[in-house]
């Protein structure tokens, strides 16, 4: 299907994307990948990229009993996984309307026509697993569970908005070329987030308030994010300009945007994507906003109106924080120039100077140990290896003890002045303690 791309630059104005000169290198390679079809030369550096060296030294890595695809988290990588799915709740519950978490089944009938009807939006993708002579469909996203509850709800106007949301597995058939670790794989965690409006033009007010916290989500990570997006009609894009202009200049961002010149066959009015360019120069997609004006209908999810009639809700569906994995993914990308305190898996490490002092490091680690996590290096290196040995598991901050620190007042109160700067970078964040042994001769690896 052919289509034309345009730039909407951060005043709402339109111009060509293969005239267009942005100011932005990302934006400058989002329409080069994009709009121009220019591919990346491999280099060595792709190979072997420092991403996955960093990913696998926190835990992550490929299953070995398993097809490429699925992934195996060592207790420390599985760790950080929580956080990240901690604040993916908490950013949504930041949108301001109801938000109902919910769960269901990962596994569906091919034979019921809800279930029909849903797959075939997504063609080849699926994971179709054999249940004696059923033909199962394994989910694709968590739209399912959700939408199975909504078509029993008895909704009204006066309930609405309110959304869904879940954090389940999900499985998609990648090609086995096209994986990779935590940014693609087979399966993977995915936030997902159902909001149901009244009309479209509701859907486009809370727009704004969606996308806000998206913006947190990259700013908290520090890391900056380009806008991509398509339209499904050249109808929708007539009748909405107004409101995907405002994108552009609500973001202050310029906007690749693709206009189909035939209608294409997709369920949503517009579909936004929010990326990153990668150390790859690859643009690589985070989180997404799209606007669903038909799967109510096929789906028979309803509510009643003012006047008593039967109406179809628009839905959004929304990933506001990315996948869990393609959020890591985007972390460990960006490692060096900063990775959040918050999910470091160890965020403080005590150095005893000699086996003397071991027991009031512990001590000191427990007494801490409800606000920031602390371990303690007790093995038998030197101190100078031991400092050396944190640095390479990524410790992000590191204290010496020993007498002369136990004796003095100064000692005790940079380990205090260090837990208050810990604690003031982490607030508001997920927050949990350790749960594998303080000591580092007892932690397995």
């Amino acid at each position: 299907m052919k289509s034309k791309f345009v730039v909407i630059n951060k005043k709402g104005e339109i111009f060509d994307a293969d005239k267009y000169i942005s100011k932005s290198k990302d934006f400058s390679i989002l329409i080069e990948r994009e709009a121009l079809g220019k591919g990346v030369k491999p280099s060595v550096d792709q190979e072997k990229p420092e991403y996955i060296k960093l990913a696998k030294r926190f835990g992550f890595s490929w299953e070995k009993n398993a097809d490429i695809g699925f992934m195996s988290m060592d207790y420390k990588a599985n760790f950080m996984h929580r956080l990240v799915k901690d604040f993916a709740r908490q950013v949504v519950h930041q949108i301001g309307m109801p938000i109902l978490e919910i769960s269901g089944s990962r596994m569906f009938d091919m034979s019921h026509p809800v279930v029909q009807a849903y797959s075939d939006l997504f063609g080849e993708r699926l994971f179709h697993p054999s249940v004696g002579e059923k033909d199962m469909v394994m989910g694709y996203d968590c739209s399912y569970p959700q939408f199975n509850l909504s078509q029993g709800y008895q909704m009204s106007y006066k309930q609405l908005p309110f959304a869904h949301f879940s954090i389940n597995e999900c499985f998609r058939l990648e090609q086995s070329g096209e994986c990779m670790l935590l940014y693609r794989g087979r399966q993977f965690n995915m936030p997902d987030l159902h909001p149901y409006f009244k009309d479209v033009m509701e859907a486009f007010d809370w727009y704004p308030k969606i996308e806000k916290q998206v913006r947190e989500v990259f700013q908290n990570s520090k890391r900056g994010f380009v806008l991509s997006a398509a339209v499904s009609s050249l109808q929708y894009w007539e009748k909405y300009k107004e409101e995907i202009c405002s994108i552009a200049i609500r973001n202050k961002k310029e906007l690749l945007l693709e206009i189909p010149l035939q209608d294409m066959n997709k369920y949503w009015i517009v579909n936004v994507d929010y990326k990153i360019i990668d150390a790859f120069g690859q643009s690589r997609e985070i989180a997404c906003i799209q606007i669903d004006v038909e799967n109510a209908k096929r789906l028979d999810i309803s509510y009643i109106d003012e006047k008593g009639e039967k109406q179809y809700p628009i839905i959004i569906h929304s990933a506001v924080s990315g996948g869990i994995e393609r959020y890591l993914y985007m972390l460990f990308d960006n490692f060096r120039n900063h990775f959040p305190l918050w999910l470091h898996p160890v965020q403080l490490r005590l150095i005893p100077v000699s086996e003397k002092y071991n027991e009031v490091c512990e001590d000191l680690a427990n007494k801490y140990a409800k606000q920031v996590r602390i371990d303690v290096d007790d093995r038998s290196e030197s101190v100078a290896k031991r400092i050396k040995l944190a640095k390479e598991d990524y410790i992000p901050h590191v204290l010496v003890i020993g007498e002369k620190e136990l004796s003095q007042s100064d000692g005790i109160k940079e380990l205090e002045d260090m837990i208050v700067m810990i604690k003031k970078e982490i607030k508001k964040k997920p927050y949990s303690p350790i749960d594998w042994p303080i000591m580092v001769s007892k932690q397995v690896k």
